[in-house]
């Protein structure tokens, strides 16, 4: 399997929604490292390292957001090397 590396970029009513804890636990769920964290400009930025379809099962899972966040634009930058994260973590 090819691991790859995206940052990610969340806009829409992404915070205060609780986003950030909803998108750690699907990256447990779907087994991807990275981190998530809330922008000074009201998005929400992610770096997400994984296997391919894995990666595009999170993208998926941020497009919808809890229940109380509205997603209106999901922005990707695949990166170019690893990071080699041992987890996924909310950054404050």
């Amino acid at each position: 399997m090819t691991v790859k590396s995206y940052r990610v970029i969340i806009k829409g009513i992404v915070q205060g929604v609780n986003f950030r804890n909803f998108t750690m636990l699907e990256a447990e769920r779907i087994g991807i490292k990275g981190y998530v964290r809330n922008t000074h400009d009201g998005h929400v930025e992610a770096f997400f390292e994984g296997e391919e379809d894995k990666i595009k099962q999170m993208i998926a899972s941020v497009h919808v957001g809890p229940p109380s966040s509205r997603v209106k634009e999901v922005k990707l930058y695949e990166q170019d090397g690893l990071s080699n994260f041992k987890e996924f973590k909310i950054i404050r």
